[in-house]
């Protein structure tokens, strides 16, 4: 016992040195499913049931984060902004159109529907 209180002395070791064993765990952090990539560009268009009428805007993408503006004035009361997480996209509610998700089928098209059910594509 003499011994072994010496070598542990000695190396400075002690029962738990930080040493990964077969005992140890590693922590990880779960960071969902990563952004699929959208184009950041200001040839974009709402179209189909949601928006009446084809709506030009630009979109800005940051890492997960959409922005949506619209040059032309007109929004026909479709959102502003948006987050990706996988290839689903949720848009933020405005107006009178609220509950829009959309999922990304291209780099430069989101297909989806709205809370009321009216269905929309915006593509390049």
């Amino acid at each position: 016992m003499i011994l072994l209180s010496l070598l542990i002395a000695c190396t400075g070791a002690s029962p738990d040195s930080g040493v990964a064993d077969s005992s140890d765990s590693v922590d990880s952090v779960d960071t969902g499913p990563a952004c699929t990539a959208l184009t950041t560009a200001d040839d974009w268009a709402w179209k189909g049931e949601c928006p009446q009428m084809t709506t030009p805007c630009e979109l800005s993408v940051n890492a997960c984060a959409v922005s949506i503006t619209y040059s032309s004035g007109m929004d026909m009361n479709m959102p502003y902004s948006a987050t990706v997480s996988g290839d689903t996209v949720t848009f933020d509610d405005n107006s009178s159109v609220t509950g829009c998700v959309g999922t990304i089928t291209g780099p430069d098209t989101i297909e989806g529907t709205c809370g009321s059910g009216c269905t929309f594509t915006l593509q390049r």
